[in-house]
């Protein structure tokens, strides 16, 4: 009994049986994690953001990559394909149904006959016939035969028009392009979802990304080194950085919508690709955003620079316990570095989710019009080998995502 008749203090006691609590949420988040897993699998087998960004050809070869996915009884998948980074459609008129193969590089200049399609590509060893297709049959008279210059090849019809890349794709622009056929070809690339081509973006510029952000981690680690040694000016150097990265910022945005505004005057059939026009709005919104935060963060630094010697005794505080206690530094430091890898992970594979697709097959003629253009198939058929089912469906087929 304690004094003045106080209660005895009461020992804490073990508890008799322990185990294991919250099974429940635990097994959710273990299930949570495998449908992570599973989905992240998913998205790195049929996912492919190169896909997007380079096109592919009508046999399913992604253009500009080095080894492609074979597929059975298509002999002309799995091909390497990185010397040719552009997608050329063999007839602008029928872009849906056309043949589409990557070519080395775009027409730089009008093709106008068989002979001429020949000795370009004699000239500069670019072919834009079907891949098993021989070339020097262009120079037999048979090569006026139209049956060779089809949507459907095995050679792209007649004219050939200049053209350039646009997102990897050749594009007419020379003054003979038709204007109509130009138009829909914007709008098939414009036809691509928003969140495909904003993360196809973010592939494209992941090591500026990277390097951007590994700047600043660099950047970072040096301020904390410097925080015992710099005490006195370390708050100075901290705002100079901050207006001159301000202003820096906001002049590369502007130069930038300048760019775009003025490519855009130039050549007035970009302005058919919403793509581009979507980025000169964006680029525009963020100047005006950042002039907006350069003008606060100058006027801030402005009415503060009185009170900047006082933070040399708050930093020379934290210099000191730094090398007191250099561990600090890491804790911060691993966390930064496992959450860089973690989001760097499932960034990659929302872009690989975002462009999956599985190849489906369609068939390219009816067995009536391969009968008219026997020219498309690898060995030309004769007469008495077709057969006389008109809706039999030719076995040469198109891959499509």
């Amino acid at each position: 009994m304690g004094c003045f008749e106080s209660k005895p203090s009461e020992q804490h006691q073990p508890t008799a049986v322990r185990g294991c609590t919250d099974i429940f949420w635990l097994v959710v988040y273990v299930l949570f994690w495998i449908a992570l897993l599973v989905v992240a699998v998913f998205s790195f087998v049929y996912g492919n953001p190169l896909r997007i960004i380079n096109g592919y050809d009508s046999f399913g070869n992604t253009c500009g990559v080095k080894s492609n996915e074979k597929f059975a009884k298509f002999p002309l998948s799995g091909m390497n394909t990185v010397d040719k980074p552009y997608v050329f459609f063999l007839d602008i008129k029928e872009l849906r149904q056309t043949l589409k193969i990557c070519v080395k590089e775009c027409p730089k200049q009008q093709i106008n006959s068989s002979m001429a399609l020949y000795q370009y590509y004699e000239d500069r060893d670019t072919k834009y016939c079907r891949y098993d297709f021989d070339m020097s049959l262009l120079k037999t008279q048979q090569s006026s035969d139209p049956k060779y210059f089809a949507f459907a090849g095995p050679c792209p019809t007649i004219p050939v028009y200049k053209s350039k890349p646009v997102l990897h794709r050749c594009i007419p622009s020379g003054k003979n392009a038709p204007l109509h056929q130009v138009k829909d070809m914007y709008a098939l690339i414009n036809s691509w979802g928003a969140a495909q081509q904003v993360f196809s973006d973010l592939y494209k510029t992941w090591p500026t990304v990277v390097l951007v952000c590994g700047l600043s981690l660099i950047f970072s680690i040096i301020l904390i080194t410097m925080l015992h040694w710099l005490t006195s000016i370390i708050s100075w150097l901290i705002c100079i950085f901050v207006a001159v990265a301000s202003i820096g910022i906001t002049g590369v945005l502007w130069w930038s919508y300048y760019k775009a505004k003025h490519s855009m005057e130039t050549d007035a059939k970009l302005s058919y690709l919403e793509e581009l026009v979507r980025n000169e709005s964006t680029i525009y919104v963020l100047a005006i955003l950042a002039t907006c935060i350069m003008i606060i963060l100058l006027v801030i630094i402005y009415y503060l620079r009185e009170k900047l010697s006082g933070l040399a005794a708050l930093f020379e505080e934290a210099g000191k316990c730094m090398i007191e206690l250099p561990g600090l530094a890491g804790p911060p430091l691993l966390a930064c570095i496992a959450l860089a890898i973690f989001l760097t992970f499932w960034v990659v594979v929302i872009v690989c989710l975002a462009t999956s697709n599985y190849p489906n097959v369609r068939p390219l003629l009816p067995f009536t019009q391969l009968k008219e253009n026997p020219a498309n198939t690898s060995v030309t058929p004769k007469p008495g080998d077709l057969p006389a089912d008109n809706n039999t469906y030719k076995t040469f087929d198109l891959v499509e995502y």
